[in-house]
């Protein structure tokens, strides 16, 4: 008998070889995070280096920041061209820049400038703020992201106020001991004018400051950061900026506010007590030179500090606004113009009016002056909606102290022109749009 062999149905059906399919989805959504953090990390590093940069004021410094921010802008764009879609996180703030934006445009458009060039090299670099306003709103969605952002500042600052600490006590009067001999500045840490670095510091030393107060890192934590804000501290006061110093102050005060608000509050009264004290301690033992003589101009803040001449360039702006009323003389034309208006005699020239707002208003009008008005009205009203819980959520957290950088620089632009120093305005932007991102939009929590 012959027995017929069948192969089984299994060994005759051709063998499939199983091949890794990749979800397109994920690998969109891969692709969208590997831009993000390209952008986020070109944005902390766009951010230090204009401080590093002797303040921005360059124009090498300012081709860098613009350039850069027109990059990192190409980068987000092609993210979203890749992933086939653009999701664009709103901010209460987009229109009031918006509108100002359009204010700046008629200026050109109707040649309502005093010097066109003038206006329009200042609206490329404030578009160039403007651009780094949107992509941290835009990148800094994630908590976790938010938080490394803060520890960043925080660090940032750490560093940069010990080296201006090395080189005031070891300097030889140029900065970083190579460049930049002090000729009609007053040069402090990598600035060239005292005040500027004050601005900068004023912005940063919340951030150590809200963590040291807070509950989100362990003790050994908050011991350095509460270290770092002691020094960075200092260095406001050792920089003997007393538009700086007054703004360190009114921060300190509108946190105690905050706090006494909230009730319970008697550990973070306790710990910015002992700020305090450790501050007027360090300062005692390091005995800089002069500081004692220059706290003391502040009785007379309209004579022996410089008020004086400060509030007659303000009066002289005055008349300026009386003159053009409605949009100003043109963006970036205050010291074009000022000349004709100024009422005392002086070889030297007035670059500023020294009072942000009040040159911002003789350059925009009314009409910038309105927009300027409800983009902080929109700015104070959303971030205090969020701080809250900041003693316990990094969101909160980070919230309140990008809030206090704001106020002290807006404390200290009463009698200074920090806005005009690239890196200071760049820096109030990027804590205009952490103060604020994310208002009516469900955002990711997760690390």
């Amino acid at each position: 008998m012959t027995t017929e062999l069948r192969p089984s149905r299994a060994k005759i059906k051709p063998c499939l070889i199983e091949v890794e399919r990749t979800d397109p989805a994920a690998l969109s959504g891969r692709a969208a995070q590997v831009v993000a953090a390209a952008v986020a990390t070109g944005l902390c590093l766009l951010l230090a280096f204009e401080p590093l940069a002797f303040g921005g004021v360059e124009d090498w410094a300012i081709f860098i920041l613009e350039a850069g921010a027109a990059l990192l802008l190409l980068v987000w764009a092609a993210g979203g061209l890749a992933a086939r879609h653009w999701d664009i996180l709103p901010s209460p703030l987009f229109p009031a820049m918006l509108l100002f934006a359009g204010v700046v445009a008629a200026q050109l458009v109707l040649r309502r400038t005093a010097y066109w060039y003038a206006t329009w090299h200042k609206a490329l670099l404030w578009a160039a703020y403007g651009i780094v306003f949107f992509l941290i709103t835009q990148t800094f969605r994630r908590t976790s992201w938010l938080r490394r952002l803060g520890v960043f500042f925080a660090i940032f600052g750490f560093l940069v106020a010990v080296f201006a600490i090395a080189q005031q006590f070891a300097g030889n009067g140029k900065i970083y001991w190579l460049v930049r001999t002090q000729s009609g500045g007053w040069i402090y840490g990598p600035y060239v004018y005292h005040s500027d670095y004050a601005g900068l510091m004023e912005m940063l030393v919340p951030f150590p400051l809200i963590f040291a107060m807070s509950a989100l890192y362990q003790q050994s934590l908050r011991v350095f950061f509460g270290f770092a804000a002691l020094i960075m501290s200092s260095t406001i006061f050792l920089s003997q900026s007393l538009g700086g110093i007054v703004a360190f102050l009114a921060q300190l005060g509108f946190l105690a506010l905050l706090v006494v608000r909230e009730g319970r509050s008697r550990r973070q009264l306790l710990a910015l007590g002992v700020l305090v004290i450790l501050l007027v301690a360090l300062l005692v033992a390091l005995q800089p030179s002069g500081l004692v003589s220059r706290l003391s101009r502040l009785q007379t803040p309209f004579g022996e500090a410089g008020g004086g001449d400060r509030l007659v360039i303000v009066k002289d702006s005055l008349k300026m606004i009386r003159e053009r009323p409605l949009l100003g003389w043109g963006f970036g034309n205050f010291a074009v113009v000022y000349p004709q208006f100024r009422s005392f005699y002086s070889n030297q020239l007035v670059n500023a009016a020294h009072n942000d707002f009040v040159q911002l208003v003789v350059e925009t009008g009314l009409v910038g002056g309105l927009l300027m008005a409800g983009f902080l009205v929109l700015l104070y009203r959303t971030g205090l909606r969020r701080i809250e819980r900041w003693r316990f959520d990094p969101r909160a957290a980070v919230t309140l102290a990008a809030l206090m950088g704001c106020t002290g620089l807006l404390v200290h632009g009463l009698s200074d022109f920090n806005l005009e120093v690239p890196a200071n305005a760049a820096m109030f932007f990027a804590l205009a749009a952490l103060a604020t991102a994310g208002e009516g939009y469900r955002l990711t929590q997760g690390e």
